[in-house]
């Protein structure tokens, strides 16, 4: 049993937040749970513009990161992942008309391959400062594999996957890739301190709700923009809420069973509290004096996500981790 979590530390003024948003495909009817049609992304950044959010790219986030840039104001980051040619075919031209930066996280063992990328079409992007990073070479459910391999035997797996697509990437571009983005998002912490060791400066999740310094390099969750929620109003309600911190990590997972308790640091007043798990959806809980506890849930899936959403009145507040039970189906 392997448990997911970023480990907080204490906070004593309010943060400027991160929204890192996640593409992947764009025009393409074939697959529409993740597809964004390019007229939504031009309104996204007609909506970033115009509420005058500050647009990253991952240097500038690499620096936040590590407490060499303070924000100004919220500001956000553009991500796509796997490398689909629609990339190149649809999305590309609109990030380049509003000279908006923007970072592919590239599934390297799929390049050249019909519906990805070429190795020209990613020199071109290279040449207008498009930035590349590892998404893996063969898109692996890497703790999956805990279920036929032990741990060392998956993370030596994981490791020779990262550097055989840091290294083909090099051959081809002549760059080397900074960051990663775990695919499917699912990881343990194992893992992270495999990419730590090989130097990597950020990594990726898929779990959703902004982002701010505290909760570390290698956890940064991600807002996905596609199908539905790629309109307007999702945009604008993910852009108003706030990041959750807690104290410490804010659950245990024992023979299959969830328990929360964790200490909220911010917000620090707390009018409304909700807890959500994934495969049950809204769990009881009870808060008391930033204290939030739950009854013992039964987890039966291989993966989960726990949200915790506080409201201090004026804005929610929420922060997601992800869980992960090798048991599980």
């Amino acid at each position: 049993m392997f448990v997911i979590a970023a480990l907080t530390v204490l906070a004593t003024c309010a943060y400027s937040k991160v929204v890192v948003f996640l593409y992947h495909r764009f025009d393409d009817t074939r697959y529409p749970s993740t597809n964004t049609w390019t007229y939504e992304l031009e309104n996204h950044i007609k909506i970033i513009k115009d509420m005058g959010l500050e647009i990253w790219n991952m240097k500038d986030l690499e620096e936040y990161v590590y407490g060499e840039k303070h924000p100004k104001s919220d500001a956000v980051v553009f991500t796509v992942d796997d490398g689909y040619r629609s990339v190149y075919d649809y999305a590309y031209k609109i990030f380049k008309k509003h000279e908006v930066p923007f970072t592919v996280f590239i599934q390297v063992g799929a390049i050249g391959y019909p519906d990805y990328l070429t190795w020209e079409m990613i020199k071109e992007m290279l040449k207008d400062g498009v930035e590349f990073a590892n998404h893996s070479y063969t898109h692996t459910d890497f703790p999956a594999l805990l279920t036929k391999m032990t741990l060392k035997e998956m993370l030596d797996y994981f490791k020779q996957d990262f550097e055989k697509a840091q290294q083909v990437f090099l051959n081809n571009t002549g760059k080397e890739m900074r960051y990663y983005a775990y695919p499917y998002g699912y990881y343990i912490p194992e893992m992270i301190d495999v990419l730590r060791n090989e130097g990597v400066k950020l990594a990726f999740s898929q779990n959703p709700g902004p982002y701010i310094s505290s909760y570390g390099a290698f956890e940064i969750p991600r807002e996905p923009l596609l199908e539905d929620w790629a309109s307007e109003s999702h945009l604008r309600y993910i852009l108003n809420r706030e990041a959750l911190l807690t104290e410490e990590i804010p659950f245990k997972i024992e023979n299959n069973t969830l328990t929360v308790k964790g200490t909220i640091i911010i917000p620090k007043q707390i009018r409304d509290i909700s807890v959500y798990v994934s495969e049950k959806g809204i769990v009881d809980s009870l808060i008391i004096q930033n204290i939030v506890t739950t009854d013992p849930v039964e987890l039966r899936k291989r993966y989960n996500r726990l949200m915790i959403s506080a409201r201090d009145g004026k804005k929610e507040y929420v922060k997601y981790w992800l869980l992960f039970n090798v048991k599980g189906d």
